[in-house]
C-alpha cells in the first residue's frame, strides 16, 4: 500500500494509460458512492498475464489468468489493492465489443464491488453482482 494516511481517501492507478485515469477514477468513485462507502484507499495496479496468474496461484490456489483480482487489506476503511491484467483485458474488450477504456472501467467497478464483499463464485451471487456492475457501467458509458 502506498503511504497510508488513514484520514484521506484516494484511488490510485499504477501502470494505466494516463488518458484513461480520469474516467477510471470516475468509475471508482461512482461505485463507492453507490455502495455508500465513505472511507477508502484503493490502488489499481495493471500487471501482465503472467503476474496475475502468479497472484492467482499464490493466493487463490488456481493456476489461471483472470482479468482482475482484489485484495481487501483493511476492511473497516475499505483499503485494498486491485490488480488488472493488461493483455487479458484487451482480448476481452474485443470479445465484448468494448473499447479497452470501457473494459478497464468495467473491471474497476468489478474490483471495487469485490472489495465491498460481492462475490461471483455461484450463479445467484454472480447475477446480483453483475446486475449492480452493469447498472453502474451504464451510468458511465451509454451505448445508444
Amino acid at each position: 500500500m502506498q503511504g497510508l494516511n488513514i484520514n484521506s481517501n484516494f484511488v490510485n492507478f499504477i501502470n494505466f494509460p494516463k488518458e484513461y485515469v480520469d474516467m477510471l477514477k470516475q468509475a471508482a468513485i461512482l461505485t463507492l458512492k453507490s455502495e455508500k462507502v465513505r472511507k477508502y484507499q484503493i490502488n489499481f495496479i495493471m500487471i501482465s498475464d503472467k503476474e496475475i496468474k502468479s497472484l492467482n496461484t499464490k493466493y487463490r490456489k488456481t493456476k489461471r489468468i483472470t482479468d482482475v483480482i482484489s485484495f481487501l487489506v483493511i476492511p473497516e476503511k475499505l483499503v485494498g489493492d486491485i490488480y488488472i491484467s493488461d493483455n487479458r483485458t484487451k482480448k476481452q474488450a474485443k470479445r465484448y465489443n468494448n473499447t479497452w477504456q470501457e473494459e478497464l472501467g468495467y473491471l474497476a467497478i468489478h474490483g471495487i464491488l469485490h472489495l465491498c464483499g460481492y462475490i461471483d463464485y455461484d450463479l445467484e451471487n454472480k447475477i446480483k453482482m453483475f446486475s449492480k456492475q452493469d447498472k453502474i457501467f451504464k451510468c458511465l458509458f451509454s451505448h445508444g
